[in-house]
């Protein structure tokens, strides 16, 4: 989850904004185009694609702090750390699943203890948890057990506070709304095809609003979910993975709930009480794959398995890639966008926006870290090493550039 910060835009207002402070459209300073217009009282915002070879001015250093050893003391052996973030006072927590632990680092990447651990007792956690962490009221933050369907929550010092579980029909926690409130999600069952057959399928996701103590405040429907490459044998049906596959992604933007698909350039937020608010749209071309960038992606990332390439000879291809890889909102409330990387694409390019939803343009992103949280000075991420060692990574972030 991001920033909480929106600036709401005035109904019934249409024309054109220059992001980055220009004053008019095509007025040769650089400045790119977005057309903020409302139809029927949703916020539609059009926006230019900036040049792929331009830079919006912000910097990611080349020196990041960094946490994760392959040997010697343990607190720095991470293992299924799928998650971390920074607390206001530069504290580092890590999600260190393997262990059922969060992991404290100060600034500079020393370890300075670890909460929580492995079992059933409070503030203890179940297998493969903690699975992620999101900031909660006051300087609190909030665990995530998915396989319990349990939240817990702990002080900024580390002192656990409480536990509770979703309630209702909704499987796992999204993250926290400004309200308190929590938006959770369930995936549609899936009865599987016919034994001996496979599809690319797409389930729905069901998303609600849960008070903070875990019950039903509000169902807000079904929306499209992830695409699922899925097999049905005679005694199972099993997910296998796909290459192109188009997703879901949910997350608060500001008062926002933002419930979207990367099937297009398209951000779309509601309101709380499930009504459309706004609609943030990008410049993009489509791009359908053939069957070639299918085998030729299998092939890159089995280079010692030449028998992957059957697994992949049945699979049918999606009508167009992925317009978006991942969105982020940071602390600032700005919105970034990963941009999907085609065939033969090296590039790890983000396109950001400003909290009303216009283009900034473009920055890019060193290495090959996972982003998990955006600050105002900060980018937190994991990554593997050629080893699987695992590390995590917070990168210094300048945004004093124009």
């Amino acid at each position: 989850m991001g920033g909480r910060t929106l600036t709401v835009l005035v109904a019934g207002m249409v024309g054109s904004a220059c992001a980055g402070g220009g004053d008019g459209v095509g007025d040769g300073s650089g400045s790119l185009r977005s057309v903020v217009r409302d139809s029927a009282g949703v916020t539609i915002v059009e926006n230019e694609r900036p040049p792929l070879d331009s830079r919006l001015g912000w910097r990611v250093g080349e020196a990041p702090v960094t946490i994760g050893s392959a040997a010697g003391d343990p607190a720095y052996e991470l293992f299924r750390a799928y998650d971390a973030m920074r607390l206001p006072d530069g504290r580092i927590v890590v999600a260190n699943a393997g262990s059922g632990e969060l992991r404290v680092f100060d600034s500079d990447g020393v370890h300075l203890e670890s909460w929580g651990g492995q079992g059933d007792g409070p503030g203890e956690f179940g297998a493969m948890a903690p699975a992620s962490l999101e900031r909660w009221a006051g300087d609190s933050l909030m665990a995530r057990e998915p396989f319990q369907r349990r939240l817990s929550v702990f002080s900024a010092r580390g002192t656990f506070g409480r536990a509770f579980r979703l309630q209702g029909r909704y499987q796992s926690a999204v993250g926290p709304l400004p309200d308190g409130r929590i938006l959770a999600q369930t995936l549609t069952s899936y009865s599987g095809g016919t034994p001996g057959t496979s599809e690319l399928t797409r389930p729905d996701l069901e998303y609600g609003i849960l008070e903070a103590d875990g019950s039903v405040h509000r169902d807000l429907g079904a929306y499209p979910g992830s695409e699922l490459y899925v097999a049905t044998t005679a005694e199972r049906t099993f997910p296998r993975a796909y290459p192109f596959a188009r997703r879901a992604f949910a997350f608060a933007w500001g008062d926002l709930i933002v419930i979207t698909t990367n099937d297009r350039y398209e951000i779309r937020g509601y309101r709380a009480d499930g009504s459309l608010a706004r609609i943030v749209r990008r410049d993009h071309e489509a791009r359908a794959p053939t069957r070639a960038d299918l085998r030729d992606y299998v092939a890159r990332q089995n280079p010692d398995r030449p028998e992957a390439l059957d697994a992949v000879a049945d699979m049918p291809l999606v009508e167009a890639f992925p317009a978006f890889n991942g969105v982020f909102v940071d602390r600032l409330g700005h919105l970034w966008v990963e941009e999907y990387r085609l065939p033969g694409e090296e590039h790890r390019l983000w396109t950001v926006f400003d909290p009303e939803g216009r283009v900034l343009g473009l920055v890019e992103m060193p290495g090959s870290f996972d982003v998990t949280e955006i600050g105002e000075d900060y980018i937190l991420g994991t990554r593997d090493d050629e080893l699987d060692i695992e590390y995590v990574e917070s990168w210094p972030l300048d945004r004093s550039g124009s």
